[in-house]
């Protein structure tokens, strides 16, 4: 069985609003930027890379913070036990800022992006070009890129499906483990207010297939890892939160 662990990557002060629809207006709140290692079957496979620069984050969308044990390099050493070279999979749940902004330091890793992802990052609507960086995902290997459509089996115990809705590629991760199937949901669900309360993100390029892709995660998953939920531990591994169904 495959086993994940938390690592964190930083942490951003958002709105509320803008990570759950229609509520909350005027309040803040602070949101780790969370990675997942996934360990246990052959293979050193990567949820997510976490930002690039705080300072330009900072600068450009929103204040954010990193301690010492939650760059990529030494959150790896801490959490698996991996150098950067020892990843193997990369799979990127879509390609924000936030989710890609250490690619570039796994120079023997083959990227994972749904095809249709790809083709949003390079022609984003208006409301999303500030949060697509090119030189992120174009400075990769053009040839280290595998472009997937739909659902479909990474390795044996681990799948990627679409869940439209944040971006217009979005996918979510599947993955067999000890406790049962569990989904690393990236941004489809970023708290775990949003699958539970059936409350979609308030960053959007759809608000009917977000929708649906919640109900697509519900039907599929057991445990769910959202990615920029605040009762996650850092480095925590297994024991993740239930997918309660409140949509009904």
């Amino acid at each position: 069985m495959w086993k994940v662990t938390a690592l964190k990557m930083g942490e951003l002060t958002v709105a509320k609003a803008s990570i759950t629809y229609d509520r909350d207006y005027g309040q803040s709140i602070v949101i780790p930027i969370w990675a997942a290692a996934i360990t246990g079957g052959g293979y050193n496979i990567l949820v997510d890379t976490g930002v690039h620069d705080v300072d330009w984050v900072t600068e450009h969308v929103s204040p954010c913070r990193r301690a010492d044990d939650e760059g990529m390099v030494a959150a790896l050493k801490k959490g698996p036990g991996w150098a950067p070279e020892d990843v193997d999979i990369v799979i990127n749940t879509h390609l924000h800022y936030d989710h890609i902004g250490n690619n570039r330091l796994f120079p023997n890793a083959r990227f994972i992006v749904q095809e249709r992802e790809w083709q949003a990052a390079h022609n984003p609507i208006p409301s999303q070009r500030g949060i697509y960086l090119p030189e992120l995902f174009d400075s990769i290997d053009y040839f280290s890129w595998n472009f997937v459509n739909g659902e479909e089996e990474i390795v044996p115990g681990i799948k990627v499906f679409l869940t439209p809705g944040h971006s217009d590629g979005h996918q979510s991760v599947l993955v067999k483990t000890d406790q049962g199937t569990l989904c690393v949901s990236g941004d489809v669900s970023n708290l775990l207010e949003n699958i539970r309360e059936n409350v979609p993100a308030g960053i959007l390029t759809s608000t009917k297939d977000i929708f649906e892709s919640m109900d697509r995660v519900r039907s599929k998953a057991e445990y769910i890892f959202p990615g920029h939920e605040p009762s996650i531990r850092k480095f925590q591994t297994g024991d993740f939160p239930t997918i309660v169904d409140c949509s009904k």
